[in-house]
């Protein structure tokens, strides 16, 4: 009996050891097969965040966040694209910034989120998305740059990211974006950098062709002539680091160019936070920035109080970070964007 009981014990180790191996090994995506995992995930400047990433079977991603609670109320709507490949059991997301988003696969239909180095989470929280019964295709809204090519009617927009080539068709006809191409290209049949906002859909590009993907576009950003998806012009400063000095606010006549009491701020190098000047208090927050997205949190002042422009001055500056959504540097000349595409303010270097 006893020599069964330790016969059948040791049938049970092996049985459930094997069974670990079948639940934990990761269900990777193949090649030809498209996959949306799903879930809510802690959020630490928001009440949560849902967040959605489709997997394509030629080996580009899409991924939505849904940031629900945020400070003020309400909840705002980010996507993004990129390429994604397999480094061991983690699924990297290469979405052009400096840290990828990786994830670790738990089971053939879970992955759970991972630090911006590719390490464990150390939380009882859920960081866990998983596996839907269908594929979101996630067609945006999203900002996107890209190689813009016009020949006759016809458009085409080749998306840095991921490096695919999409058909475009405008909401709204606009004639001028093909004049400031034929104005900037460099030779006939020359793509030229351009950035716009659109959303995939599936159409047929002529009548007896198959349906792909096209790109709507809702509004056209602008070109950057010479430059490329590789080498998209390399401004003379550098977001982070740099001391910025405001010279212009939206809606605002009092800034005045070297003025000494003119608002400023620095983003460190390390970390995320913030100092600066308002025109009349000492800032401190956080920020958080993309190749081209950029967002101040947890922004704060002194006490002190400020009478007249120096008051107004403050304000217009602490509104315009408030709603900043994108960046972009000419020379030595940072300007900020809302979420519309509307230039909140310039500040310039030193």
């Amino acid at each position: 009996m006893r020599h069964a009981a330790v016969f059948l014990s040791l049938m049970m180790l092996v049985v459930i050891s094997g069974c670990g191996v079948r639940i934990t090994k990761p269900d990777q995506p193949l090649s030809t097969v498209n996959i949306t995992y799903a879930g809510f995930i802690p959020c630490a400047d928001c009440r949560s965040k849902e967040l959605t990433v489709t997997l394509f079977g030629d080996r580009t991603f899409r991924l939505k966040r849904v940031l629900i609670g945020i400070e003020g109320g309400g909840s705002r709507t980010e996507y993004d694209l990129g390429k994604w490949y397999t480094k061991g059991n983690r699924l990297v997301l290469d979405n052009g910034d400096k840290w990828p988003i990786q994830f670790r696969y738990v089971t053939e239909k879970e992955i759970r989120m991972l630090d911006q180095r590719g390490n464990e989470i150390v939380s009882s929280l859920d960081y866990s998305l998983r596996k839907t019964s269908f594929v979101d295709m996630l067609p945006g809204p999203l900002t996107m740059n890209g190689m813009f090519l016009s020949v006759g009617d016809a458009f085409t927009f080749k998306e840095c990211k991921t490096g695919k080539s999409y058909p475009l068709v405008f909401q709204s006809r606009d004639t001028s974006v093909v004049e400031q191409y034929l104005a900037l290209r460099s030779g006939v049949g020359k793509p030229v950098l351009a950035t716009l906002k659109g959303r995939f859909v599936v159409r047929k590009p002529e009548r007896g062709a198959a349906s792909r993907e096209h790109i709507v576009v809702q509004k056209f950003g602008r070109f950057w002539p010479g430059g490329s998806c590789t080498n998209p012009g390399t401004p003379a400063v550098k977001l982070v680091g740099t001391y910025w000095r405001v010279i212009s606010i939206a809606g605002s006549t009092n800034v005045k160019i070297g003025s000494r009491k003119a608002p400023n701020l620095v983003m460190s190098l390390y970390g995320n936070s913030i100092k600066g000047f308002t025109g009349c208090n000492s800032l401190m927050g956080n920020y958080k920035k993309g190749s081209a997205t950029l967002s101040f949190t947890r922004l704060s002042t002194t006490r002190m109080a400020c009478p007249g422009k120096s008051g107004s001055i403050e304000q217009a500056f602490l509104s315009a970070l408030e709603n900043t959504s994108r960046w972009k540097i000419t020379g030595k000349t940072l300007e900020l964007f809302d979420s519309r595409n509307r230039l909140l303010m310039r500040l310039k270097a030193g």
